[in-house]
């Protein structure tokens, strides 16, 4: 099938597959894939999200818990197979399962696009002649499937390589990808949620936080290299700014809250998990947001974190560190504020400078709240469909939904 052969009036029919475990699934992988997958489905007529899950899972699937855990404010139609965690003597074997029953729905439905992150799938969709779209969050080299897709690169469905940087597109053009395959789609966030900001004193009210305080916001994982060890330092610099912590893992909230009552920090909170329909909330209670990664994240060299375009959607200024992988998006004293990483002085000198300088504040969030507007979800896939020829159905732009 000619892909760019479609006229306009034409429909499309799509699917998402990918090993996703719902609902509870907590991981940034799950909120970008539901969100990719809401922006999918409003911008085709006919979308399914085709996931794997445990077989504890697939009855708790309920699509009111799935719009709060992970901020999905349009539905869309999902087909959950119930393949993980059964007893196997090869997990290998369970997924190749998933992907050959996914392949054969998927054909059976007559879809005309597929889009996953499982880099093994093209495989099995490509035999049925479904033009495939895959999308990488690693380098190669980084997943023991990986090696399964360079025998699919050269077929013509195989319409894209989605990297979300250019250092990642960088090395899977010398890891043997045809350049002219390699789509660059950075990370993007929901723009919908953000049309209607709630002030700070109306966000603190609800979240019930003190007013009369200036306000430090990090909302993500506490896993090694995303500075949580610089905001602690920070906070003991600063012992006049409160610090606010949102999201975790359960080990991870023990150990950094243990590491807080150790330290006796009175103005450091942690809120834990929350669900993503609530994260603007905090976003919009904080004076200043905190973003430092350090250099020895896993993924500083080609990350582009949700949670930079969410910052920049709440219009409040954002404090992040200077590495390479930020700043194709940040800009030093135009959208952001960047600080040297790994250093909690250089941190908290950042978050004074932002606090006590309310027209750089404002100047930074307002910045920041004009240029994601680029980078809504919507905006990526719809330029990922003009990289392969179905302009066509790019999205108008997005209309802003009335007030409630």
């Amino acid at each position: 099938m000619d892909m760019k052969s479609r006229d306009r009036s034409s429909t499309l029919r799509m699917a998402y597959v990918v090993s996703l475990d719902l609902p509870g699934n907590r991981r940034a992988h799950a909120v970008q894939v539901m969100k990719n997958a809401q922006a999918w489905a409003k911008i085709t007529r006919d979308f399914e999200l085709v996931t794997n899950v445990s077989w504890g899972n697939h009855r708790r699937i309920d699509p009111e818990r799935l719009a709060v855990d992970y901020g999905i404010m349009r539905p869309f139609s999902l087909h959950a197979l119930p393949l993980l965690g059964l007893e196997s003597s090869s997990i290998r074997w369970l997924n190749s399962l998933f992907y050959r029953l996914a392949a054969r729905r998927l054909a059976r439905r007559r879809t005309e696009l597929v889009y996953t992150r499982n880099t093994r799938f093209p495989g099995f969709s490509l035999k049925r002649r479904i033009p495939t779209l895959v999308e990488v969050h690693g380098p190669p080299g980084t997943a023991t499937d990986q090696e399964a897709l360079r025998p699919c690169l050269q077929d013509p469905l195989l319409l894209g390589l989605v990297t979300i940087s250019e250092e990642l597109a960088h090395r899977y053009q010398e890891w043997g990808t045809p350049p002219e395959k390699i789509i660059v789609a950075p990370d993007g966030v929901d723009l919908e949620r953000f049309h209607f900001p709630l002030t700070r004193e109306e966000a603190r009210q609800r979240l019930g936080l003190p007013l009369d305080r200036p306000l430090a916001v990090y909302v993500g994982h506490l896993y090694p290299g995303r500075g949580i060890e610089e905001i602690l330092a920070a906070a003991r610099e600063l012992g006049e700014v409160d610090f606010l912590l949102v999201g975790g893992m359960p080990n991870d909230l023990a150990r950094w809250r243990q590491e807080v009552a150790d330290t006796a920090l009175a103005n450091v909170r942690f809120a834990g998990h929350v669900a993503n329909d609530r994260v603007p909330t905090y976003l919009w209670a904080a004076d200043v947001l905190l973003m430092p990664y350090g250099r020895h994240c896993p993924t500083s060299q080609w990350m582009s974190p949700m949670k930079m375009f969410e910052y920049m959607a709440a219009s409040r200024p954002m404090v992040a560190t200077d590495l390479a992988a930020l700043r194709t998006v940040l800009r030093h004293e135009e959208n952001a504020w960047l600080v040297a990483a790994d250093d909690g002085k250089a941190l908290a000198g950042g978050i004074l400078t932002v606090l006590t300088s309310p027209e750089l504040a404002g100047r930074l969030a307002a910045t920041a709240r004009r240029e994601v507007e680029a980078f809504s979800w919507d905006r990526r896939v719809g330029s990922i469909l003009e990289r392969i020829g179905l302009a066509s159905h790019a999205p108008d732009p997005e209309e802003r939904p009335a007030k409630p």
